[in-house]
């Protein structure tokens, strides 16, 4: 039968409405799948609109910093603070990259940073959240954190340290006699709002203990130290891995024999029984610490950020605890009396500089009758500069009544001197000249934190059984002995020691291991958390 004319008119509009409405409606689609936001939605039903936020938004997480301790409220530390539930949240895949990534923008995931990209630091970091949250009312705003970029010449991002990469600040000091502008300058104002990228191809760590032995190289990609340190077995490159075969500037037959070394020379220095807390100045990439690991002896390493390029990230890659610092103006972040040994191995500190300030920052965190390993060219060198300096040396350790307990014989070209810090107050009575001064209560707090170097010695607290102080009980029975500290103050101190000791018991079997799952979300922020306050 024969199509009417009319029918055959409306024919190709039909075609052209009919392929309109399915582009429209793929076009439609294909806005929805790219941008569920509850924004993206406002022209569709209220019922449709209402089932929207289950749909995944990076927006819709709250990232919201939260301010530092003493900060005004527009202040805030450099990361976001997670709760349990948020962490539970983050559980699930999509939460799961976003907390990860850190970024809260378009496309960053785990491998932005694992490539290197950079973005410019310079780019707003906080937007609006979308949408409101219904009943809860609006969402708080989220934060958008990019990658660190143009720190600054001689400064690579993946390397950046806000406090000690702070150019503007080392800049403007005065001096740098004193090793100043190795020292902490936190920024002030702007306050570092990114993310320290990964350096390009990096890896899961090598486990312990096999990381003290080797790491990736990608990980801490500079082998600088591999040609300047090569003659001294620092540190060598093997394939994608560097080695640390256990050598050093003084340690000709390996820090292993080193080690046995000292033990042989000074019998009462006992490791891991007698000794067990040991700071190692100038520590290089921490192969004495990593060594005395197997003595069962905790060693706190430190060094400055200098030309020795990445010695403390070495040091932290292979596990072994350490961390940037410098003996310059300020004191070091420890309490008085805070460990058994403190060990120098080359480490070009000038002890009697500056009046003496820097053995006297050892003095005061050394315990009584702590022991002082020097192991550097004036010990046993003949040259006129090494000789004025021992004698400058012998001249201050008498100052502050150490006893030379041993000097050794020059074995393989070095030689050590050790040092015993007394254990009772009567010698620095009997002193002819009261130079350097004992500190009265009016010569500043005790809390070392951005203090200055004393320029006093602090008297020994002596117990109120005997005149001298006694050494820890050997490990690890001493882990759980009270030791009274002032005169007449043993009541308060099994008090104030059993109180501490159950606080800490608490948080940390029941808070870090319980309550905050430790995964490497939580640890970043806990970490910012400290950085926020100031540590």
């Amino acid at each position: 039968m024969a199509v009417p004319s009319s029918d055959r008119a409306r024919r190709p509009f039909l075609l052209s409405l009919s392929l309109f409405l399915f582009i429209s409606a793929a076009l439609v689609l294909l806005f929805l799948f790219l941008d569920p936001s509850p924004g993206s939605l406002a022209f569709l039903p209220s019922r449709v609109s209402a089932s929207a936020p289950s749909a995944y938004s990076p927006q819709q997480q709250s990232l919201t910093p939260v301010p530092a301790r003493g900060s005004p409220p527009h202040s805030q530390p450099a990361g976001p603070l997670p709760t349990a539930n948020a962490e539970r949240e983050a559980s699930q895949p999509p939460a799961a990259e976003e907390a990860r990534g850190g970024s809260g923008s378009p496309g960053a995931d785990d491998s932005s940073g694992a490539r290197g990209v950079e973005a410019d630091a310079k780019a707003g970091t906080s937007v609006a959240a979308a949408g409101s949250g219904g009943d809860d009312g609006e969402l708080p705003a989220s934060v958008r954190w990019q990658t660190c970029s143009r720190m600054g010449k001689g400064v690579s991002s993946t390397d950046y340290i806000p406090c000690l990469d702070n150019l503007r600040a080392i800049k403007a000091l005065r001096s740098r006699r004193h090793m100043e502008h190795r020292e902490r300058h936190c920024p002030v104002a702007p306050r570092p709002r990114c993310l320290v990228p990964l350096p390009f191809g990096y890896r899961t760590p090598v486990p312990w203990p096999r990381s003290r032995d080797m790491i990736w190289y990608n990980n801490v990609p500079h082998p600088k130290l591999v040609e300047y340190k090569k003659d001294q077995n620092w540190v060598t490159r093997s394939g994608d891995y560097l080695v640390f075969p256990g050598g050093g500037t003084q340690f000709k037959d390996g820090v292993g024999r080193y080690i046995q070394f000292i033990e042989q020379i000074m019998p009462a220095i006992q490791w891991g029984i007698h000794t067990r807390t040991v700071l190692d100045v100038g520590c290089g990439v921490a192969s004495f610490g990593g060594y005395l690991l197997d003595r069962n002896v905790i060693t706190m390493s430190f060094a400055p950020k200098d030309e020795h390029e990445a010695q403390i990230q070495f040091a932290l890659e292979r596990g072994i605890p350490a961390f940037l610092a410098v003996i310059g103006t300020q004191k070091l972040p420890f309490p008085d009396n805070a460990f058994d040994v403190v060990h120098c191995a080359r480490c070009r500190v000038h002890w009697y500089a500056n009046g003496g300030k820097p053995l006297l920052e050892l003095n005061r965190v050394l315990r009584p009758g702590g022991y002082f390993i020097w192991s550097a060219t004036p010990v046993y060198r003949q040259e006129k500069r090494d000789q004025d300096d021992w004698k400058a040396m012998v001249t201050l350790t008498k100052s502050i009544c150490w006893r030379t307990v041993v000097k050794s014989e020059v074995v393989n070209g070095i030689g050590v001197v050790i040092y015993q810090k007394p254990t009772s107050n009567s010698c620095y009575a009997e002193r002819k000249a009261n130079e350097p001064p004992l500190c009265s209560k009016t010569d500043g707090s005790r809390f070392p934190w951005y203090a200055p170097l004393d320029s006093c010695i602090f008297a020994t607290s002596l117990s109120s059984s005997d005149e001298r102080n006694s050494w820890p009980v050997p490990w690890p029975e001493r882990l759980n002995v009270r030791y009274a500290s002032v005169p007449g103050d043993s009541a308060y101190n099994k008090e104030a020691f059993e109180a501490d000791t159950k606080y800490w018991k608490q948080v940390v079997s029941e808070v870090y291991f319980s309550d905050l799952p430790l995964n490497w979300s939580s640890i970043r922020n806990i970490m910012d958390m400290n950085a926020g306050f100031g540590g």
